[in-house]
């Protein structure tokens, strides 16, 4: 299953040539995901578009956060993972909530889509700005967590901080979505047309996207980089979203580890190219999915393979 990077120089040509021949009938890979969330939802979605579109049979192993499974992806225990680019960044250079614990290891496969993100309410509290969660119950993550630096970050577009809420000690995402389910907060970190926000919107009735305003997305790029602002104007009906509504919204990445094999690697980014209505098939959260965009987000390193497989097909690098 795993070569060295000599080995995996020496085999790219073939790999390409030979696509999945090679491989055994139905090899199991496993991919690092979160238990419960938009982050769950990707990665199903992702194990059964690639198990169906090529010899790998893909296991998701869910954990309590991405932290935990991106040293075993850069150590090579786990094939492959998924994150939004500001935690990948951290991770391979070692810095923010990776401080000091750099994985030169992960090397990203494809660019999958937007991940659209919002801080959600109920709309009970009749407010519709960051400024309005002055006094409010918010989750507290634990410091370096990626819940905290979104928090933290969407706070000071409204020169907020911990100080001007009220701060609930939070362990995780599904103990966040749980607590705002439960009366327990007045917020969520959510993602847009993610099952977490029908699942909130049925508990507590209708719910409201906080809008963000025009210069927020300096400061945001700023904590989480390659955040960009989003307007939904002419979107489809989605809990907490109306014509005016302006979340943010970053790139979500597959990675692999440095040593999964070019064979794998290739099988991968070819089901996920060549699966493009499979994937829209999972639901809202796939909508923006563009295969011609699978090279973007080029400011990490590609796994050798999925760069050769994305030069082959003529999308390296992404328009």
């Amino acid at each position: 299953m795993f070569h060295s990077r000599f080995l995996k120089t020496a085999t790219l040509t073939a790999a390409l040539t030979l696509g999945t021949a090679g491989m055994a009938a139905a090899q199991t890979v496993a991919m690092g995901t979160t238990k419960g969330g938009a982050t769950a939802q990707v990665s199903n979605a992702l194990a059964a578009v690639i198990s169906d579109g090529s010899e790998l049979m893909v296991r998701p192993q869910a954990m309590a956060n991405t932290s935990q499974y991106l040293p075993l992806v850069d150590s090579g225990r786990v094939e492959f993972g998924i994150a939004n680019l500001p935690q990948a960044s951290f991770a391979v250079k070692g810095i923010a909530m990776s401080e000091g614990h750099a994985m030169p290891g992960l090397e990203m496969v494809a660019t999958l889509i937007p991940f659209n993100v919002g801080l959600l309410v109920p709309s009970s509290l009749e407010i519709s700005d960051i400024a309005g969660l002055a006094g409010k119950r918010v989750p507290k993550f634990q410091d370096g967590a990626l819940g905290d630096y979104v928090i933290k970050a969407v706070l000071s577009t409204a020169g907020l901080t911990y100080d001007d809420v009220t701060p609930v000690p939070t362990a995780n995402f599904p103990a966040m979505f749980q607590a705002i389910k439960d009366g327990l907060t007045d917020v969520t970190i959510a993602t847009v047309g993610s099952q977490p926000t029908y699942d909130i919107e049925a508990a507590v009735g209708g719910v409201t996207y906080l809008s963000l305003k025009e210069g927020d997305e300096a400061v945001l790029d700023e904590a989480l980089p390659g955040t960009v602002l989003k307007t939904w104007e002419g979107a489809k009906e989605m809990p907490g979203i109306t014509a005016e509504t302006v979340t943010f919204s970053y790139p979500y990445m597959l990675f692999a580890s440095a040593e999964a094999s070019d064979e794998v690697v290739t099988a991968a980014a070819k089901a996920l190219y060549e699966g493009e209505a499979a994937l829209k098939s999972h639901g809202p959260l796939w909508a923006e999915f563009d295969p011609a965009l699978m090279a973007s987000a080029q400011t990490l390193p590609y796994h050798p393979a999925a760069k050769a497989y994305y030069e082959s097909v003529g999308v390296w690098p992404a328009k």
